[in-house]
């Protein structure tokens, strides 16, 4: 299956914000972080922005900048 670049699964937006997929799961079930999409289907997977979990990641909650 194809996704956008944009979009990462919940494995690698945990992977990059430095928690368990648990914990992903319940700050999403807390508002805390929103998923860019649920797929369909009885799972459900949810899809996160890159640029989203990137700036909840860094320390100062912007997106890192991109070194030339």
């Amino acid at each position: 299956m194809h996704k956008p670049a944009h979009l990462i699964g919940s494995a690698e937006a945990a992977e990059l914000l430095g928690v368990d997929r648990a914990t992903l799961n319940r700050w999403v079930t807390s508002g805390r972080v929103q998923p860019a999409a649920q797929l369909p289907g009885r799972t459900g997977a949810r899809m996160f922005s890159r640029e989203s979990i990137e700036a909840l990641a860094s320390p100062t909650g912007q997106p890192a900048e991109v070194a030339s």
